[in-house]
């Protein structure tokens, strides 16, 4: 008797399963996770040079550095050490914070004697390139009426390129005060304090991750002739540059 076929039995031939993934398809995620494991490693190993905050506060090596925060994420801070601030001659330095960043501090200084409280020189530092912070802040000069700004310079402050302008601000005629200014006006009136009248010089020079260290010097009167004029108050501005130390 002739056996019987598989076929004939019922039986059906089962087609091997293909693998889901090919060889191809196995390399191209084995690359993808290697360069996720690197990513990783670089994300949590790699050292940017951004200070250390312990209990919000940025953890700093001394009482003169110069401090700025760097980070491009809105709401988010990552803080560098720019340099370093010395002495003006002639002139006491007390150290505050800018604005509402603590951890980023304001060095202002007094000179002695009587012109003391109505001049000063401010070392601070900012998030942008010199160029880009000195045109965004005289932009926002732009149709202030109390405010006259000249145009932004370019070249050497104190042996360092920089960019640097001056203004001048009058408050008697439009009634501006550090609690109504605008975003624009808000600066020059705190530079007016209790007077009347105040011209200023703000230089900008280069400094490491993207930021750079901002210097003003102000001078203030009852009068705009009470106060110093452009080449006097750029002058301080060169002393304070002299001040600076900008690590590399």
């Amino acid at each position: 008797m002739a056996k019987k076929s598989a076929k004939s039995k019922g039986y059906r031939r089962q087609a091997a399963k293909k693998p889901y993934l090919s060889k191809r398809d196995i390399a191209i995620v084995c690359v993808i996770a290697a360069a996720l494991a690197v990513a990783a490693f670089f994300l949590f190993r790699y050292d940017d040079g951004a200070l250390k905050v312990k209990d919000g506060a940025v953890v700093t090596g001394g009482d003169n550095w110069l401090i700025a925060n760097g980070s491009n994420v809105r709401g988010g801070a990552r803080y560098y050490k720019l340099g370093e601030i010395g002495e003006i001659d002639g002139y006491s330095r007390r150290k505050g914070a800018l604005g509402s960043d603590a951890n980023v501090p304001e060095y202002t200084f007094t000179p002695a004697g009587e012109e003391g409280e109505n001049v000063s020189v401010t070392v601070t530092c900012g998030h942008g390139s010199a160029e880009a912070m000195a045109n965004y802040a005289r932009s926002l000069m732009e149709g202030v009426e109390a405010i006259t700004a000249g145009e932004v310079q370019s070249g050497q402050l104190g042996g360092r390129d920089a960019r640097w302008y001056g203004y001048d601000t009058d408050l008697t005629a439009t009634g501006v005060t550090a609690e109504n200014a605008t975003e624009a006006a808000a600066e020059t009136a705190e530079d007016a304090g209790e007077s009347r009248y105040s011209r200023a010089v703000a230089g900008y020079i280069d400094a490491s991750h993207d930021c750079c260290v901002i210097l003003r010097a102000v001078s203030r009167g009852d009068t705009q002739a009470d106060c110093l004029d452009q080449q006097a108050l750029q002058a301080l501005v060169e002393k304070a540059v002299g001040a600076v130390t900008v690590d590399e």
